[in-house]
């Protein structure tokens, strides 16, 4: 037994260092080809490990790319206005779900789980029309809204098992000591649920900065698109594509969601665990 242990945990390990290379290797690429020159990303062979690295691509994007600060500063405003309504919400409803029993609860949680089977794509003409009506379009709170309604039933259903889990004698000694219902939801339980805020806000994280059709089909104008929509754009003079200078957008893009994760990931596998195992 102790053999096939060892053997079943050799071959799990191998098989996450062939998955990691496979989704790494294409961001390494780009971090290394950002810091290479033209002449080097255009010869042959090619090579990974830049021979000398350079600043040039950099200096071009904050130089010479001017509309990229307004994609990078519309992205940033998008998405920390999502996680704006998507954290308070998520953490409310699921400390609804997770902690009170009452008619139609059940309902409720299908309904939650139906919309996440349901493809994102089928939502984009209705909210195109309803948007055009309510003169939304093209600004960042046409949006916001959308990705605040997409992204909030999967916090919600992550919520609801955080709360589900802490004891009711903690909510008990609460409401003895005099709290009322929104103290102890607020200074007793949500501290004990930061892991679950964090996998909450990692996942809205990425899904919104990532997010493609619903701001290509919604920001009209170039003043209001947002990195996912306008790097692809951005190319030279010659509408040829500026590799290295590309490279070194995609690169600074990446930062955020890096540091974002880099500093919640010891509370995002915790929270994630908890959201599918005892959801």
């Amino acid at each position: 037994m102790p053999t096939k242990t060892k053997y079943f945990r050799f071959v799990v390990f191998l098989i996450g260092v062939v998955a990691s290379f496979v989704v790494l290797a294409p961001i390494f690429w780009i971090i290394f080809t950002s810091f290479k020159s033209v002449e080097e990303i255009y010869s042959i062979p090619l090579t990974i490990w830049p021979r000398q690295f350079v600043w040039t691509n950099y200096i071009a994007v904050i130089k010479g790319l001017p509309e990229f600060p307004i994609y990078f500063f519309n992205t940033v405003k998008v998405t920390l206005g999502t996680l704006l309504l998507v954290l308070p919400l998520s953490a409310t409803a699921g400390y609804a779900l997770g902690r009170f029993d009452f008619p139609g609860k059940k309902a409720i949680n299908l309904f939650i789980i139906a919309i996440l089977a349901i493809p994102y794509l089928v939502f984009l003409i209705p909210l195109y029309i309803v948007e055009d009506i309510l003169n939304l379009l093209d600004t960042n709170l046409g949006l916001i809204l959308p990705y605040a309604a997409l992204n909030l039933p999967l916090g919600i259903l992550i919520m609801q098992a955080s709360y589900k889990e802490i004891p009711s004698e903690l909510e008990d000694s609460a409401r003895i000591d005099g709290a009322n219902p929104f103290q102890t939801w607020l200074m007793v339980l949500t501290p004990l649920v930061i892991t679950g805020l964090a996998a909450v806000t990692i996942f809205t994280f990425v899904a919104v900065w990532e997010e493609y059709m619903f701001a290509r089909t919604f920001m009209l104008s170039t003043s209001a698109q947002t990195l996912s929509v306008g790097l692809p754009s951005l190319r030279v003079e010659s509408k040829s594509w500026a590799y290295g200078t590309l490279s070194a957008a995609l690169t600074v893009s990446l930062l955020p969601i890096s540091v974002v994760f880099v500093v919640l990931r010891k509370y995002f596998i915790e929270g994630v665990m908890r959201g599918s195992i005892k959801g």
